[in-house]
Protein backbone atom coordinates (compact mmCIF):
# COMPACT_ATOMS: atom_id res chain seq x y z
CA UNK A 1 0.00 0.00 0.00
CA UNK A 2 1.07 3.46 -0.99
CA UNK A 3 2.08 6.32 1.85
CA UNK A 4 0.30 9.01 2.51
CA UNK A 5 1.69 12.05 0.94
CA UNK A 6 1.07 15.80 2.53
CA UNK A 7 2.05 18.28 -0.45
CA UNK A 8 0.21 21.32 0.63
CA UNK A 9 1.49 23.71 3.66
CA UNK A 10 -2.45 24.23 4.14
CA UNK A 11 -3.15 20.52 5.17
CA UNK A 12 -4.91 20.14 8.40
CA UNK A 13 -2.59 17.62 8.91
CA UNK A 14 0.40 19.84 9.12
CA UNK A 15 -1.24 22.89 11.06
CA UNK A 16 -2.26 20.31 13.81
CA UNK A 17 1.51 19.15 13.81
CA UNK A 18 2.83 22.71 13.83
CA UNK A 19 0.35 23.56 17.01
CA UNK A 20 2.31 21.11 18.63
CA UNK A 21 5.25 23.61 18.79
CA UNK A 22 2.72 25.20 22.02
CA UNK A 23 3.59 23.45 25.28
CA UNK A 24 -0.62 23.55 25.91
CA UNK A 25 -1.44 21.75 22.97
CA UNK A 26 1.16 19.17 23.48
CA UNK A 27 0.06 18.54 26.82
CA UNK A 28 -3.96 18.40 25.71
CA UNK A 29 -3.27 16.46 22.90
CA UNK A 30 -0.60 13.83 24.92
CA UNK A 31 1.73 14.30 22.02
CA UNK A 32 4.92 15.33 20.71
CA UNK A 33 7.41 15.19 17.98
CA UNK A 34 10.92 13.04 17.48
CA UNK A 35 12.98 14.57 15.20
CA UNK A 36 16.09 13.14 13.87
CA UNK A 37 17.32 9.82 12.79
CA UNK A 38 19.32 9.40 16.30
CA UNK A 39 16.12 10.33 18.29
CA UNK A 40 13.93 8.44 16.34
CA UNK A 41 16.62 4.82 16.76
CA UNK A 42 15.99 5.96 19.94
CA UNK A 43 11.91 6.27 20.28
CA UNK A 44 11.42 2.88 18.11
CA UNK A 45 13.89 0.62 20.76
CA UNK A 46 11.66 2.30 23.72
CA UNK A 47 8.19 1.88 25.04
CA UNK A 48 6.91 4.62 23.64
CA UNK A 49 3.07 4.28 21.99
CA UNK A 50 4.12 5.78 17.95
CA UNK A 51 1.17 7.27 15.94
CA UNK A 52 3.21 8.43 12.76
CA UNK A 53 6.85 8.45 11.01
CA UNK A 54 6.75 11.25 8.22
CA UNK A 55 9.42 11.27 6.06
CA UNK A 56 11.13 13.36 2.95
CA UNK A 57 13.07 11.03 0.78
CA UNK A 58 15.04 14.15 -0.71
CA UNK A 59 16.49 14.85 2.97
CA UNK A 60 17.49 11.81 4.02
CA UNK A 61 21.13 11.41 4.78
CA UNK A 62 23.52 8.19 5.12
CA UNK A 63 22.01 5.22 4.16
CA UNK A 64 20.38 3.39 7.10
CA UNK A 65 16.92 5.44 7.04
CA UNK A 66 15.12 2.39 5.03
CA UNK A 67 16.40 -0.02 7.52
CA UNK A 68 14.75 2.45 10.21
CA UNK A 69 11.58 3.28 8.48
CA UNK A 70 11.79 -0.68 8.11
CA UNK A 71 11.27 -0.91 12.04
CA UNK A 72 8.49 1.26 11.87
CA UNK A 73 6.52 -0.28 9.56
CA UNK A 74 6.88 -3.64 11.52
CA UNK A 75 5.67 -2.14 14.70
CA UNK A 76 2.26 -0.98 11.96
CA UNK A 77 3.52 2.68 12.49
CA UNK A 78 1.40 4.72 10.06
CA UNK A 79 4.25 6.31 7.59
CA UNK A 80 3.60 9.51 5.91
CA UNK A 81 5.94 11.18 3.15
CA UNK A 82 5.87 15.00 3.19
CA UNK A 83 7.39 16.82 0.17
CA UNK A 84 10.29 19.38 1.28
CA UNK A 85 8.52 22.17 1.29
CA UNK A 86 6.47 20.78 3.64
CA UNK A 87 8.48 19.23 5.96
CA UNK A 88 10.81 22.08 6.40
CA UNK A 89 7.67 24.09 7.09
CA UNK A 90 7.32 21.35 10.06
CA UNK A 91 11.18 20.71 10.98
CA UNK A 92 12.88 21.90 14.18
CA UNK A 93 16.20 22.31 12.49
CA UNK A 94 17.96 24.23 9.89
CA UNK A 95 19.16 21.28 8.13
CA UNK A 96 16.45 18.54 8.71
CA UNK A 97 17.53 14.79 7.87
CA UNK A 98 13.64 13.77 6.62
CA UNK A 99 12.67 11.94 9.46
CA UNK A 100 9.83 12.96 12.02
CA UNK A 101 7.67 11.36 13.94
CA UNK A 102 4.76 11.94 15.83
CA UNK A 103 4.36 9.84 19.60
CA UNK A 104 2.51 9.88 22.48
CA UNK A 105 3.62 11.09 26.08
CA UNK A 106 3.60 9.43 29.02
CA UNK A 107 2.30 10.12 32.30
CA UNK A 108 5.28 12.20 34.27
CA UNK A 109 3.31 11.41 37.93
CA UNK A 110 5.57 10.19 40.46
CA UNK A 111 3.14 9.40 43.01
CA UNK A 112 2.67 5.53 43.52
CA UNK A 113 6.36 5.25 41.94
CA UNK A 114 9.51 2.25 43.30
CA UNK A 115 11.73 4.89 43.12
CA UNK A 116 15.48 3.38 43.64
CA UNK A 117 18.83 4.35 42.16
CA UNK A 118 20.58 7.76 41.28
CA UNK A 119 18.28 10.58 40.38
CA UNK A 120 18.27 13.63 39.03
CA UNK A 121 16.45 16.42 40.17
CA UNK A 122 16.59 19.65 37.61
CA UNK A 123 14.84 22.55 39.33
CA UNK A 124 13.26 25.13 37.17
CA UNK A 125 15.76 24.51 34.67
CA UNK A 126 14.47 27.74 31.75
CA UNK A 127 16.37 26.42 28.85
CA UNK A 128 15.06 23.08 26.72
CA UNK A 129 18.78 22.50 25.32
CA UNK A 130 19.72 22.35 29.01
CA UNK A 131 17.33 20.43 30.32
CA UNK A 132 18.01 17.63 26.99
CA UNK A 133 21.70 18.24 27.43
CA UNK A 134 21.48 17.11 31.38
CA UNK A 135 18.97 13.98 29.90
CA UNK A 136 21.41 12.75 27.82
CA UNK A 137 24.27 13.29 30.47
CA UNK A 138 22.40 11.82 33.19
CA UNK A 139 22.12 8.65 30.55
CA UNK A 140 26.00 8.21 30.29
CA UNK A 141 26.03 8.41 34.33
CA UNK A 142 23.74 5.92 34.37
CA UNK A 143 21.01 8.18 36.53
CA UNK A 144 18.10 7.18 35.08
CA UNK A 145 15.62 9.03 36.89
CA UNK A 146 15.17 12.37 36.25
CA UNK A 147 12.50 15.04 38.37
CA UNK A 148 11.22 17.94 36.86
CA UNK A 149 11.26 20.31 40.11
CA UNK A 150 8.35 23.24 39.29
CA UNK A 151 8.99 22.67 35.50
CA UNK A 152 9.07 25.54 33.86
CA UNK A 153 10.02 23.89 30.04
CA UNK A 154 7.75 21.06 29.52
CA UNK A 155 9.98 17.68 29.30
CA UNK A 156 8.35 16.53 26.23
CA UNK A 157 9.39 19.84 24.16
CA UNK A 158 10.92 19.14 20.59
CA UNK A 159 13.90 20.47 21.47
CA UNK A 160 14.27 18.98 24.64
CA UNK A 161 13.95 15.53 22.65
CA UNK A 162 16.44 16.98 20.16
CA UNK A 163 18.89 17.87 22.87
CA UNK A 164 18.95 14.97 24.55
CA UNK A 165 19.43 12.76 21.12
CA UNK A 166 16.57 10.92 22.28
CA UNK A 167 17.78 9.42 25.34
CA UNK A 168 14.81 11.24 26.83
CA UNK A 169 12.96 7.73 25.62
CA UNK A 170 15.09 5.18 27.94
CA UNK A 171 15.29 7.08 30.98
CA UNK A 172 12.49 7.94 34.07
CA UNK A 173 11.00 11.40 33.59
CA UNK A 174 8.71 12.85 36.08
CA UNK A 175 7.80 16.36 37.16
CA UNK A 176 6.52 17.61 40.16
CA UNK A 177 6.26 20.25 42.78
CA UNK A 178 9.70 21.04 44.68
CA UNK A 179 7.80 20.09 48.34
CA UNK A 180 6.57 16.87 47.05
CA UNK A 181 9.51 15.59 45.37
CA UNK A 182 11.51 16.41 48.35
CA UNK A 183 8.78 14.77 50.83
CA UNK A 184 8.65 11.39 48.58
CA UNK A 185 12.71 11.46 48.38
CA UNK A 186 13.30 11.78 52.19
CA UNK A 187 10.56 9.15 53.01
CA UNK A 188 12.08 6.74 50.65
CA UNK A 189 15.33 7.53 52.55
CA UNK A 190 17.11 9.36 49.74
CA UNK A 191 20.45 11.58 50.18
CA UNK A 192 19.90 15.08 49.01
CA UNK A 193 23.03 16.68 47.29
CA UNK A 194 21.98 20.24 46.16
CA UNK A 195 24.79 21.68 44.25
CA UNK A 196 25.70 25.47 45.40
CA UNK A 197 28.50 27.83 44.36
CA UNK A 198 28.56 28.90 48.06
CA UNK A 199 29.43 25.98 49.60
CA UNK A 200 32.17 24.83 51.54
CA UNK A 201 32.03 21.60 50.76
CA UNK A 202 33.25 20.10 47.67
CA UNK A 203 31.50 17.51 45.72
CA UNK A 204 35.04 16.14 44.47
CA UNK A 205 35.58 12.68 46.09
CA UNK A 206 32.60 12.89 47.82
CA UNK A 207 30.75 9.26 48.32
CA UNK A 208 27.19 8.99 48.47
CA UNK A 209 24.86 6.59 49.90
CA UNK A 210 23.23 4.06 48.01
CA UNK A 211 20.35 5.98 46.75
CA UNK A 212 21.14 9.98 46.24
CA UNK A 213 19.71 12.76 44.69
CA UNK A 214 22.09 15.52 42.59
CA UNK A 215 19.60 18.73 42.77
CA UNK A 216 20.79 21.54 39.82
CA UNK A 217 19.54 24.98 40.14
CA UNK A 218 17.85 27.14 36.96
CA UNK A 219 20.24 29.30 34.85
CA UNK A 220 18.97 32.45 36.55
CA UNK A 221 17.95 31.96 40.02
CA UNK A 222 19.92 29.04 41.12
CA UNK A 223 18.54 26.41 43.88
CA UNK A 224 15.06 27.33 45.66
CA UNK A 225 15.01 27.60 49.22
CA UNK A 226 13.24 24.50 49.37
CA UNK A 227 16.79 22.54 47.77
CA UNK A 228 18.50 24.48 50.47
CA UNK A 229 16.46 23.54 53.06
CA UNK A 230 15.97 19.95 52.56
CA UNK A 231 19.52 18.85 51.52
CA UNK A 232 21.36 16.53 52.92
CA UNK A 233 24.94 18.06 51.74
CA UNK A 234 25.46 21.60 49.71
CA UNK A 235 28.00 20.95 47.92
CA UNK A 236 30.02 22.87 45.21
CA UNK A 237 32.16 22.14 42.13
CA UNK A 238 36.20 23.23 42.69
CA UNK A 239 37.42 25.35 40.08
CA UNK A 240 40.94 27.62 39.78
CA UNK A 241 38.80 30.88 40.18
CA UNK A 242 35.45 31.75 41.85
CA UNK A 243 33.35 31.62 39.00
CA UNK A 244 29.34 30.73 39.93
CA UNK A 245 27.66 30.91 36.66
CA UNK A 246 28.58 27.76 35.33
CA UNK A 247 25.83 26.08 32.81
CA UNK A 248 23.10 24.41 34.12
CA UNK A 249 23.87 21.62 32.07
CA UNK A 250 27.75 21.88 32.57
CA UNK A 251 27.26 21.99 36.21
CA UNK A 252 24.69 18.74 35.95
CA UNK A 253 27.88 16.49 34.05
CA UNK A 254 30.50 17.66 36.45
CA UNK A 255 28.31 17.13 39.65
CA UNK A 256 26.76 13.71 38.11
CA UNK A 257 30.36 12.94 36.83
CA UNK A 258 31.60 13.20 40.68
CA UNK A 259 28.83 11.06 42.08
CA UNK A 260 29.53 8.18 39.15
CA UNK A 261 32.78 8.14 39.29
CA UNK A 262 33.39 7.38 43.03
CA UNK A 263 30.07 5.64 44.19
CA UNK A 264 30.27 2.03 44.84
Amino acid sequence: MKNKEISSLTNPELKFLISLRKNKIRRLEKKSLAEGYRENIQLINSDYDIDTLYICNELFVGENNSELIEKFKNKNVRIVELTKKVFSALSYRDKPDGLISLFFTKDLNIENVDLSGPVLVADAIEKPGNLGTMIRTARAFNFLNIISSDGVTDIYNPNVVRASIGHIFNINLFSEKSEKIATILKNLNYEIISLDPYSKKSIKSYKTNINYALVIGSEQYGLSDIWKENATEMLKIDSEIQVDSLNASGAAAIGMWELYKNHD
